[in-house]
């Protein structure tokens, strides 16, 4: 018997990598609606978290998101303790928010803060959870609900888990509420605190530091470094789009005084978005450098 029961749980193990593979593999090659047709054929997709998962992913990426708010809806039905589903189902009806006219945005943001508090509640130094609210909270208005001094609160929270996403939350915040000073200190603290060596599991941190680099004109080689390292590893997942990090790469090269440089990233920002009006201006400003 024991060697039948062995047979048949490597039968299934085999099917299932298999069928894993394809699907990652569609998945890895941007194939999504590939995966999303071989993940509808699966006969136990509703009853696996892994599965459904993946499909939510797909559906997202996209841009499916009626499909992946549904997915994802079911998915925290199916597991209710885990907190990257709740935190990607947060996400995903953000995103809706986002893409769609302001009243129906409005009536998202209960489900939204709700998924996110959610992933806090079962993980609270949940990164992602942290920044997704705070964005929320300084992104709306007081009226709908936003709040500087919730997100100042969960900025201090952060910081308890990761101090380098603690400060650069910090700082946001301080720029949304109009406090430069401070959010230039804030800005700062974050940059005093990476080591030399440091690999950032988030690739966004990358895209912070050279960003602060780029606006405040310091450390410009290591600012160039962390942007080269942002674009080389971005996805989708990163949130800030790749005509941003060239953007920030001229920036950088500009206050280096390296004209050629800087014009070969401003003009690769302005064929990522040619109505991009800040890359514009500062296409104006590179011209004018000497060499």
């Amino acid at each position: 018997m024991r060697h039948i029961i062995f047979i048949l749980l490597t039968s299934v193990c085999v099917n299932a990598q298999t069928v894993s593979t394809d699907i990652s593999n569609s998945m890895a090659s941007g194939n999504y609606e590939h995966s999303i047709e071989l993940l509808l054929q699966q006969p136990n997709l509703y009853s696996s978290a892994i599965l459904l998962d993946k499909l939510g992913e797909s559906y997202a990426y996209q841009q499916e998101w009626d499909k992946a708010i549904e997915t994802y809806k079911r998915l925290t039905s199916l597991v209710k303790d885990d907190p990257n589903y709740f935190f990607k189902y947060g996400g995903v009806l953000a995103k809706k928010a986002q893409n769609s006219n302001p009243f129906i945005g409005l009536t998202l943001l209960g489900r939204i803060k709700s998924s996110f508090n959610k992933t806090l509640d079962l993980d609270p130094n949940h990164t992602g959870a942290h920044w997704a609210l705070i964005d929320l909270y300084v992104s709306l208005p007081g009226i709908v609900g936003g709040s500087y001094s919730k997100a100042y609160e969960l900025a201090a929270e952060l910081k308890n888990s990761s101090p380098i996403d603690g400060y650069f939350a910090m700082g946001y915040v301080y720029e949304y509420d109009d406090e430069p000073v401070k959010a230039k200190s804030s800005y700062f603290q974050a940059l005093a605190l990476v080591r030399e060596d440091k690999e950032f599991k988030r690739n966004q941190l990358n895209y912070q530091l050279g960003k602060v680099c780029s606006d405040y004109g310091v450390q410009l080689d290591k600012g160039i470094e962390y942007m080269t390292r942002y674009i080389a590893n971005f996805s989708i997942k990163d949130g800030v789009p790749l005509e941003w990090a060239f953007y920030r790469m001229a920036l950088l090269y500009r206050k280096k005084g390296n004209k050629q440089k800087s014009l070969f990233w401003i003009n690769k920002t302005l064929q990522e978005r040619a109505d991009f009006k800040r890359a514009q201006e500062e296409k104006q400003l590179i011209q004018g450098l000497k060499g």
